[in-house]
Formats: structure tokens, C-alpha cells, sequence
């Protein structure tokens, strides 16, 4: 995600950014409502995956999964209003809390992977740090991309960290568990996800199957150092635990669209009425043509394919470069949340990566941006407001 440049390029421009709070945008998922990106019990289904080409069309039903298209294409996404330069957002549900992950903060010392939680979406509180002690192979200030699921009575959360004294730098991806989903997390000695014959491993993302298998999505990062190799996705099936592979690692897809270049990046899959659908981003992070795509899968282990000749969101009047897209799911709707890689709201120069949330529609040809708000909030119980009465 906002590591595609070398780290070193990268780390100065966040540098530069005046950083606050970290952003939030969200979903509700009820508590007693099994449904995505690590709510729910143990292995909840709901945010997952996408039936391939050839599949038959999804059935898609209600006003949850097709509500209508926006009205305002040229600006689809609402800001955040709890911070800026918070890229990579992750959202999750626990208890009475949404919990939204993000990319590193540039302090002394940095805040490795922030998470800001909150019930309304309007008041967020500070961020802390979900991983405070890095494993010993990982480089502090380039820790990126966190993604965070419950399996069974712990929570185990993926990130994406600089290997030390690698030459050009590698990313790869590490795992750490807790017991609660907002830290402190314990990393593993070694690297989860490490194909160094590939250029190294970053972005990882949670994927459960109707059948409640968890898949592991990620990429791998072959346009190391600004390399021209074509960059691939990739999924493979986790352990009950999240903490082992099992199997091996099916290719999902790789860049086959003038508008990706030679990179994609940043997978997520959800599944929509027996459909999956691969949303990912591509291009350069830190260019204008950086925008996010979507992907009809055959199944978790794909392959996956193009729906459409472009992407479904780029460049637009609120920033240029939207991508590192994570999908969240409720039983009202499904959203995106994103970051433009540089924004024009409220001015040009700031804040520059804002986190921002667009609902989607999921219709015969795939997901489309769709009208309405982020998420209502959750009530003081914890039981999301959408969830009362019948």
C-alpha cells in the first residue's frame, strides 16, 4: 500500500505530513452478527470471496448489497474527520467499538500500527499502539498494511515490515497475537510470508469462506526498488489457529490492464450472493494514475479476472490516486474505504491522506459506487442501532 516506493522515499515523505489521529471510517457489524474483517466469534464468514469468470451472475438482492449508484461519481467518498496522513485503513468490530488500523506514524519513537477506536464515527479516540515491540527482523518506522481477524479466543494480527539489512530493502509480512483486538499484540520471531526469489511480501488481508475456511490474500512485491516486474496476487488457505499456511499459494491474477502498469497491490476479497469479487489497487502509490480495481473470482483460490477495461475508482475532484482500498461488510451494506495518495479536500497540501469511505453496489457486472452514508453508529450496549426491533 503506501510502501510501493523504496522505504527510504517513502519514509520521507510521511515524514513531512503533519500527522494527528489516525482516521476512521466504518461499519457495523453486531456483536451477536458474525460478518467481516475479524468480527464475530471465532471464524465469522462475510467478508470473502468472489465466483470467477464463467460463474454464474451473483444473486444479488435488497437495498443492502444494491442500493443505487451515487449521484456524485466525481466525489464519491466521505472524509473522516478524526486525522489525516492514515493510510492503509483496516476497519474492524468488537464489542461496543469500531477499531480502525492504519498505517505507521512518523513519531519518536513511531507508533508501529496505530488503531483509534470509536461508536459514532464522529468521535475517535487517540490512537495507540496495537504492536509496540517489533520482532528482531523488522526495521521500526516501516510497518504497514495491518489486517486483524479472531480465531477461536485470540487475535491475530498481519502487518507488513522492512527486513533488516536487506539490499534492495524487502518488505515481508509477520504475524503477532493477543487476546484483545486492540494489542498489545506479540510478533513471531520470523516472518509469516517471506517469497524473497519474488521480492519480498507485503499487504496482507483475512479472507473466510462460506465453508469457514480462512484464506490469507496478499502480494508479492516484485516491482522492488521502482522494478518494471509485473507484481502478482495471491491467495492460500490458513490454519484454524491463523498462524500457519496450509496447502500452497494459488495465483490469483496479475496486471493485464494499461491502466494497472505493472503493478497490483493491496488485494481484499469479499463474497456477494455466492459471488467473489477481488477488489485491489494498482498502478504507483504515489502517482495519479494509482486507483482501485475489481476482480470476478472463481473462488478464494481464483483465478481471478477483470470485470471491466478500468478501474472502479481513480482519480477524482477529492484527490488524486485513491487506493489501498480494505472492504467492510455489514448486514446493511457494504462499504470502501481508501486513501487518495494526495488530497484536494480542504485544501491541496492537507490533509494529504485522508481516510475516506464510499458505500458499493454489487449488480450482474460487479461492484459500482453506490449512494448513501457510512454506517450508523452503534448504541451504548453495543448492539449496533440498525439491529433493533424485528
Amino acid at each position: 500500500m503506501s510502501r510501493r516506493a523504496p522505504p527510504d522515499r517513502t519514509r520521507t515523505a510521511r515524514a513531512s505530513v503533519l500527522v494527528g489521529v489516525v482516521a476512521a471510517v466504518a461499519l457495523v457489524a453486531g456483536a451477536a452478527l458474525p460478518s467481516a474483517h475479524g468480527a464475530g466469534p471465532a471464524l465469522p464468514p462475510g467478508h470473502g470471496p468472489v465466483p470467477g469468470p464463467g460463474a454464474p451472475d451473483a444473486a444479488v438482492v435488497g437495498s443492502a448489497t444494491a442500493p443505487p449508484p451515487t449521484a456524485s461519481p466525481e466525489a464519491p467518498g466521505v472524509p473522516v474527520p478524526s486525522g489525516q496522513d492514515a493510510s492503509d485503513p483496516f476497519l474492524t468490530v468488537a464489542a461496543d467499538r469500531y477499531l480502525l488500523f492504519t498505517s505507521d506514524i512518523p513519531a519518536t519513537p513511531p507508533v508501529n500500527v496505530p488503531v483509534a477506536t470509536s461508536a459514532d464515527f464522529t468521535t475517535w479516540t487517540r490512537p495507540t499502539d496495537a504492536l509496540p515491540a517489533l520482532p528482531a527482523w523488522a526495521v521500526p518506522g516501516f510497518t504497514w498494511a495491518p489486517d486483524v481477524h479472531r480465531f477461536g479466543s485470540t487475535w491475530v494480527l498481519y502487518f507488513t515490515a522492512l527486513i533488516r539489512g536487506t539490499a534492495p530493502p524487502t518488505q515481508c509480512i509477520g504475524s503477532a497475537v493477543a487476546y484483545a483486538p486492540t494489542g498489545p499484540f506479540l510478533p513471531g520471531a520470523a516472518p509469516f510470508i517471506c517469497q524473497l526469489d519474488q521480492g519480498g511480501s507485503i499487504d496482507p488481508r483475512v479472507f473466510v469462506d462460506g465453508g469457514g475456511t480462512p484464506w490469507m490474500v496478499w502480494k508479492s512485491d516484485q516491482n522492488i526498488g521502482g522494478a518494471a516486474v509485473p507484481t502478482r496476487l495471491w491467495s492460500q488457505p490458513l490454519s484454524p489457529d491463523g498462524l500457519h499456511l496450509l496447502g500452497t499459494a494459488s495465483l490469483l491474477m496479475g496486471p493485464d490492464r494499461p491502466w494497472q502498469g505493472t503493478i497490483v497491490e493491496a488485494p481484499d476479497l469479499v463474497e456477494i450472493g455466492g459471488a467473489y469479487w477481488l477488489v485491489y489497487s494498482a498502478n504507483w502509490f504515489n502517482q495519479p494514475a494509482y486507483a482501485v480495481g475489481a476482480a470476478r473470482c472463481a473462488g478464494p483460490a481464483g483465478p481471478c479476472a477483470d470485470v471491466a477495461p478500468g478501474p472502479l475508482l481513480a482519480s477524482n475532484a477529492q484527490g488524486e490516486g485513491p487506493g489501498e482500498a480494505s472492504v467492510f461488510r455489514d448486514p446493511t451494506g457494504v462499504w470502501l474505504l481508501y486513501t487518495p495518495w494526495r488530497s484536494n479536500a480542504p485544501r491541496p497540501d492537507w490533509p494529504p491522506r485522508p481516510v475516506d469511505i464510499t458505500r458499493l453496489g454489487f449488480g450482474p457486472t460487479g461492484p459500482y459506487l453506490a449512494a448513501g452514508g457510512p454506517p450508523q453508529a452503534v448504541d451504548l450496549l453495543g448492539v449496533p442501532l440498525w439491529s433493533r426491533g424485528g
